[in-house]
């Protein structure tokens, strides 16, 4: 079924993402911070089962990318983090759950660098 939202309310349980807990020291993430204009990202930007060569041919393609260029994929990681970042949260997703090599900033590095050298892409 093709889904015309992706704000995730029609498929997938709030509590999904947005969680409390009155536990002392419970591992799980922090609520999403209310009042941001946030949805999933269209389906047509999934990774899932791409190789890296694929996913970086979408990242570079501002039809795939959301009409992004190198410098505007760092606004928007910048700008994420600043409102309470839901990709700064990959790296502190809560217990039971993997996470990324490296930390936020290393990511935001290696794009800029990534940027600066017109985005190549392996074969």
């Amino acid at each position: 079924m093709a889904m015309k939202s992706r704000i995730g309310a029609e498929t997938i349980a709030c509590s999904t993402c947005h969680m409390t807990s009155t536990l002392p020291n419970d591992p799980a993430p922090a609520p999403l911070r209310a009042g941001i204009d946030w949805q999933l990202a269209p389906v047509e930007f999934d990774w899932f089962g791409k190789s890296g060569a694929e996913i970086c041919a979408q990242l570079r393609d501002p039809k795939r990318n959301g009409g992004r260029d190198a410098v505007g994929l760092l606004e928007h990681l910048r700008h994420d983090a600043s409102l309470g970042g839901f990709i700064p949260r990959g790296w502190a997703p809560g217990a039971g759950r993997s996470t990324p090599p490296g930390t936020f900033e290393d990511h935001v590095k290696d794009m800029a660098q990534w940027g600066a050298a017109g985005q190549p892409c392996p074969n």
